[in-house]
């Protein structure tokens, strides 16, 4: 399994603007994909970019992506909002930082995990 989040780059809705559909194209072409992800450290969202810029922590980052993307076991991040509501993410914070700091033990911890995802849907 891959856990992504991603980049959002937002553009505000002004009618059709030659710049804004400029903008996206030259963010998602794979030249733009590899130099901002080489210096970023982190990987393309896009599958078809070339690894010959990336150090081999990105090489093994892109064949991973590619891989879980193939398998369909390419999940999204809870922290960053990609793969549960923010009621969601909020109630399991509680109880694992209730449960690191010593407020229960890991048996009460799954029951409440449980009971406060189930009460935040």
């Amino acid at each position: 399994m891959v856990t992504f989040n991603s980049d959002q780059f937002v553009m505000f809705d002004v009618g059709e603007s030659k710049a804004q559909e400029a903008m996206a194209k030259a963010i998602m072409s794979p030249e733009f994909q590899s130099a901002f992800n080489v210096v970023k450290g982190s990987v393309p969202a896009r599958t078809d970019v070339s690894n010959a810029a990336f150090d081999a922590c990105g090489k093994k980052g892109m064949a991973d992506l590619a891989e879980a993307n193939k398998n369909d076991t390419l999940v999204g991040s809870m922290a960053h909002g990609h793969a549960a509501p923010a009621a969601v993410k909020n109630a399991v914070y509680d109880v694992v930082t209730n449960h690191f700091n010593g407020g229960m033990d890991s048996k009460q911890a799954i029951k409440a995990l449980v009971a406060a995802v189930q009460d935040a849907q």
